[in-house]
């Protein structure tokens, strides 16, 4: 590990723990700070978008990226947070800020992967999605580097993992997100080789704890969820870990192992949870309540079936969408399906909800906006020049929609 420290005067550090500070309460105040959002569900309750862009208008700003990447922006404050990779063998690894009013380049960092480059023509090194606490930013490559800047774009730390575990990573490439729980960067590496889960302090970079993992290949990210007998009110200290064998949840801060179950799982799109229930993808969907240490499904739906992308819960309906373009829209309390309806295209970007519309963004470019309120309908149809595999962000009324190697945001509604 090796950790970047500056020479700074008293009165700079004093300057920038307080700057820090003021980063905490705006990341708070309904950012988009890491894959899926703020608690990785990939919902915005009280969010409203317009309806109606193309390349034309409706777009406040775009910007073009240095390289490919399949991972999603980030929201931190007043800035936008991307990854890129470039060069011949994309081993030129970016992190890039925008200001998120005007998309002019705030700062660009470019480091050099350490580990393996080699990945399946439709991902890239630059799969994993950035996450922020609202002090610091990590972000983790198919390479297995893992890098933590400040949001002026120092770095503070980096890992190496592909060095430390020589055999990580795998044939296609990796495309795990981290995720920061409470001060605790997880790391999810799932593969044939030297698959592991680590819980690294945000702040220095050195590990809180390491756990080995089954040796299978698996491309889903960790998640934030609360621990057994925690209170619904209380911040979430567990992280779930899935693969195709199944799911672990252990505690973020020292890595026990809180709660395990043995079935088939999807290898791509994560679970999502909703009221303490897990909605785990599969062969369809299966709904189990780890409460009390629970293992046995509440329920399982065939027809609630994932292609790539991940499932999505708000109020009591979680929503799903297939290989083939199908979304459909069941109930989260017992797997009954309320509506469907077919999409154009193929989907390996993740939907989200903003108020009660799901938006869908097909790799074509063209982005779906979907009523839930009653029977699925499709309100609005846009088309963007590009290819799209990146979950859409949203925060302060615009949508974040990266193609391969470009960063667009949608105008505010009038």
């Amino acid at each position: 590990m090796r950790r970047c420290d500056d020479a700074w005067s008293v009165g700079g550090l004093l300057a920038t723990i307080l700057v820090g500070l003021l980063a905490t309460v705006t990341a708070a105040a309904g950012d988009w700070p890491e894959f899926r959002g703020a608690d990785g569900r990939g919902v915005a309750d009280d969010a409203t978008v317009r309806s109606r862009w193309s390349e034309s208008e409706g777009i406040a700003w775009k910007a073009d990226l240095p390289g490919r990447g399949a991972s999603s922006p980030i929201v931190v404050g007043d800035l936008v947070v991307v990854t890129a990779a470039g060069g011949g063998k994309q081993d030129r690894l970016h992190v890039l800020a925008f200001d998120a009013a005007t998309g002019r380049p705030r700062w660009q960092r470019t480091l050099w992967a350490t580990g393996r480059t080699f990945c399946h023509p439709t991902s890239s090194v630059a799969a994993g999605t950035p996450a922020s606490d609202g002090r610091r930013i990590v972000a983790l490559y198919s390479s297995c580097d893992l890098f933590c800047l400040d949001l002026e774009g120092r770095l503070v730390w980096q890992r190496n993992l592909a060095v430390e575990h020589p055999r990580s990573g795998n044939d296609v490439g990796m495309g795990s997100s981290p995720r920061i729980i409470d001060g605790t960067v997880v790391v999810q590496i799932d593969c044939q080789g030297d698959a592991f889960v680590s819980g690294i302090d945000l702040a220095t970079g050195e590990d809180r704890w390491t756990s080995p993992r089954e040796k299978i290949a698996s491309w889903s990210s960790p998640l934030a969820v609360r621990l057994p007998g925690q209170a619904a009110t209380e911040p979430a200290r567990g992280v779930l870990l899935q693969n195709p064998n199944g799911l672990e949840l252990r505690d973020a801060a020292d890595g026990r192992l809180a709660w395990s179950w043995k079935g088939q799982c999807s290898g791509i799109p994560m679970a999502t949870e909703r009221d303490g229930r897990l909605l785990v993808p599969g062969d369809g969907m299966t709904a189990i309540d780890p409460r009390g240490g629970r293992s046995e499904p509440a329920w399982t739906s065939a027809k609630l079936s994932c292609g790539i992308a991940s499932p999505v819960a708000f109020g009591d309906s979680v929503v799903t969408l297939n290989r083939a373009g199908v979304l459909v829209v069941g109930n989260a309390a017992d797997g009954s399906i309320r509506g469907q309806l077919r999409l154009a295209g193929s989907f390996w970007a993740s939907p989200i909800v903003v108020g009660t519309t799901v938006v869908a963004v097909n790799k074509e470019g063209k982005t779906f906006l979907v009523s839930v309120d009653g029977e699925p309908r499709i309100i609005a149809e846009n088309e963007l020049p590009g290819t799209f595999t990146a979950t859409p962000a949203v925060a302060n009324g615009s949508l974040y929609l990266r193609g391969e190697s470009t960063l667009w945001k949608t105008a505010k509604d009038d």
